[in-house]
């Protein structure tokens, strides 16, 4: 597990509740995640592949090495460093979350245009 608090200085105490909460259930928000994901890549607008369609529903999801990203303001995302699917290369594919439920999907791919 690693996660990352941005910028890096000292939280403020919300922010560190929230880690606190990001690490106690970091599984299960792992797991949503990747569920999210699931439901979420298989519309139109994120164009896979068939062959990626049929792993993103396979036994085992796609993604792998997750990571929390929380930033100072509280908001914060679960960024998956190691997928098999194009939308996430490089960078990995984050989802963001609004409190404890998945809210979006943060697409890493063109990171480098930003």
């Amino acid at each position: 597990m690693s996660i990352v608090i941005e910028p890096a200085a000292s939280p403020e105490q919300g922010v560190l509740q929230l880690a606190a909460v990001v690490v106690a259930r970091f599984d299960e928000f792992t797991d949503l995640a990747a569920e999210y994901l699931q439901q979420r890549l298989g519309e139109p607008e994120y164009r896979l592949s068939d062959v990626e369609l049929l792993a993103l529903h396979g036994a085992e999801p796609p993604f792998g090495e997750p990571e929390a990203v929380i930033w100072a303001d509280g908001s914060w995302m679960l960024r998956f460093a190691e997928s098999r699917l194009e939308i996430a290369d490089p960078y990995g594919i984050g989802v963001l979350f609004d409190g404890t439920s998945p809210c979006a999907i943060e697409d890493l791919s063109d990171a480098d245009s930003a």
